[in-house]
């Protein structure tokens, strides 16, 4: 060791060259890089960004789906492709999942995606907050898209304005 280097905190002096300590248990990095398991266990802010994208993709297209179900409802007078109670819940899914499911996680997968390129950094600060964050809103949404097979899908409007949302006003 030259008089000018420093130790680091985690090198040990076992013998002629020093040995750096590896983490273990929590702080190792999934070990996987390629194929499925590297996509579902990823801290990469690259591929958190591309999940990010995709999955706001995916639930866009479902909210285009409600919406084509809201506008064929509305296509003819007395139209009987859903019934007041579904189209309600369509009306108020369709707002909600365009903007929680959607237009927000674009933008925050553009920002865990560019961010850190921009800045000039290795990754993100937290990299696996950012990979919980992505999987409480995926199986969030997913939740939310399974209320309405259990008959508890939100009906209130886009608003949600409490006096529009009491049962004398939603059927």
């Amino acid at each position: 060791m030259a008089l000018t280097e420093e130790r680091t905190p985690l090198e040990l002096t076992t013998g002629e060259e020093p040995v750096v300590a590896k983490p273990l248990g929590a702080f190792t990095r999934p070990s996987s890089n390629q194929g499925w398991r590297s996509w579902i266990t990823t801290v990469d802010h690259k591929k958190i960004g591309i999940l990010y994208g995709v999955t706001a993709m995916t639930f866009f297209a479902i909210g285009g789906l409600e919406a084509l179900l809201i506008r064929a409802q509305l296509a003819q007078p007395n139209g009987q492709v859903l019934s007041p109670e579904v189209y309600n819940q369509m009306f108020t899914m369709h707002g909600t999942v365009m903007m929680f499911l959607f237009a927000v996680p674009v933008m925050e997968a553009l920002g865990v995606m560019l961010l850190p390129q921009m800045l000039a950094a290795r990754d993100l600060p937290f990299p696996r907050l950012s990979a919980y964050a992505f999987w409480a809103y995926f199986v969030g949404g997913i939740f939310f898209f399974m209320s309405i097979f259990v008959g508890l899908a939100p009906d209130g409007g886009w608003f949600m304005y409490p006096p529009l949302t009491s049962e004398i006003f939603s059927p």
